[in-house]
């Protein structure tokens, strides 16, 4: 065999950086990334419920109530491929240490998220603002 034939069957075997195929069916590569929605979605959340009281402007409590929901919508596929990571990446590897904390932050992180999300829907609902609890849990859960 020839240099160049084993350097094109090199070449063919390697992944394009710039095949999406390739790139979406990763079964471990999207959790790294689909996990910044929900993160970003909620600090915004925060910082424009922040801005509606201190402002005391309504479209920003929109505009926050709106983020902590796409926050909310965005959890269940973050945990779905943080779930499809241990399993291909780490091969279900045993829940211990850093991976078990991990997974206690991101599971309580989640039930906060769509805690939060309930309970600003139900003040929205009323037409009443967050008060002291609402601010405290946020604050828990950045």
């Amino acid at each position: 065999m020839k240099v160049k034939d084993v350097m094109k069957l090199f070449l063919a075997a390697s992944v394009n950086p710039f095949d999406v195929k390739a790139a979406l069916l990763q079964g471990h590569a999207q959790h790294p990334v689909i996990i910044h929605f929900p993160i970003a979605l909620f600090i915004a959340s925060a910082v424009f419920e922040l801005l509606a009281v201190w402002r005391k402007q309504p479209i920003f409590a929109a505009v926050a109530y709106y983020n902590l929901l796409g926050a909310a919508l965005t959890v269940p596929l973050a945990i779905a491929t943080g779930l499809g990571a241990w399993r291909w990446q780490l091969e279900g590897a045993a829940i211990k240490g850093n991976l078990r904390l991990h997974m206690i932050c991101a599971l309580t992180s989640a039930l906060l998220i769509f805690f939060l999300c309930w309970m600003r829907s139900r003040l929205r609902a009323k037409g009443i603002s967050p008060g002291l609890a609402y601010f405290a849990l946020t604050l828990l859960a950045l």
